[in-house]
């Protein structure tokens, strides 16, 4: 038995889906971000553009777990673990940034999809 209200159902309801649309309207701003960081990255490597390339694309996969946007989950992922590699290292090649290109489109498709859906 439930030691919550109606009205304290009613108060957590709202608020997951207050937190489901900021979620889903952040959506696009994070792919952006990614764009912007791998943009940065071509031109030579940038530990804050790495950084924050990792801390974004770590946060939706786990954020888009959570949120029932598997589609989402495995380009997160991916381009999360070529991040924290390349803080690691201190270096991107121009392959792993092609693949990490290659990624970020297959997360734009899954975010269009999502939205849509």
């Amino acid at each position: 038995m439930s030691d919550l209200s109606p009205e304290d159902h009613a108060d957590f309801a709202d608020a997951v889906a207050a937190v489901r649309k900021e979620f889903h309207e952040g959506l696009p701003g994070r792919v952006d971000t990614l764009e912007s960081m791998l943009e940065v990255l071509s031109g030579g490597f940038d530990r804050a553009a790495a950084e924050t390339f990792y801390r974004q694309s770590h946060s939706l996969k786990g954020t888009a777990g959570s949120f029932g946007a598997l589609e989402l989950v495995e380009p997160a992922a991916s381009m999360s673990e070529m991040g924290r590699s390349w803080l690691k290292v201190g270096t991107a090649s121009a392959a792993e940034l092609s693949r990490a290109e290659g990624e970020l489109e297959r997360l734009r498709a899954a975010v269009i999809a999502y939205l849509e859906g």
